[in-house]
């Protein structure tokens, strides 16, 4: 198997589609432990998936996304943590890999709802704007929202 020449994803990239469908449907049924509950790592929401696992934070200390330890299971041991949002991309597309020159976006404004689409950095940069000015929103007055990711448009609650 290929891997993408960006370390953005060559790990992820590395899994093959069986190894990809054991992680999300383990992800789908099991559960692990937070202040005593039980909680899914993927629960099913009216917007689609949602990762319940606790967001990595960026240097500002803002919450970026979920990661998964992959080395519970068998073929995992020395993979580390990876990216939900990366996981579960290549498992809802099966199995393609993700490109080197592109980058796997949230079109939710919420990170943890996995609405995914690769696209270039462009693109993936621009809907940081959607999400954070509402523009996947129709304001007051306005016949339709602002966001101009037409072919796969922003969202939120």
């Amino acid at each position: 198997m290929e891997l993408s020449s960006s370390s953005r994803g060559s790990v992820v990239n590395a899994l093959s589609h069986d190894q990809l469908t054991e992680i999300v449907h383990f992800m789908k049924t099991k559960t692990y432990k937070r202040a005593g509950e039980s909680i899914p790592y993927l629960e099913q929401t009216d917007r689609g998936w949602r990762c319940t696992l606790a967001c990595t934070v960026d240097a500002k200390g803002k919450p970026k996304y979920p990661q998964l330890d992959l080395s519970r299971f068998s073929f995992g041991t020395a993979l580390g943590k990876q990216l939900v949002h990366l996981i579960y991309w290549r498992y809802d597309n099966d199995g393609e890999q993700i490109s080197a020159d592109l980058n796997i976006s949230h079109c939710d404004a919420d990170h943890t709802i996995l609405n995914l689409v690769q696209e270039t950095r462009d693109y993936n940069e621009s809907r940081k704007y959607c999400h954070l000015f509402g523009w996947y929103k129709a304001k007051s007055g306005e016949d339709r929202p602002r966001c101009p990711h037409w072919e796969y448009p922003c969202c939120g609650p």
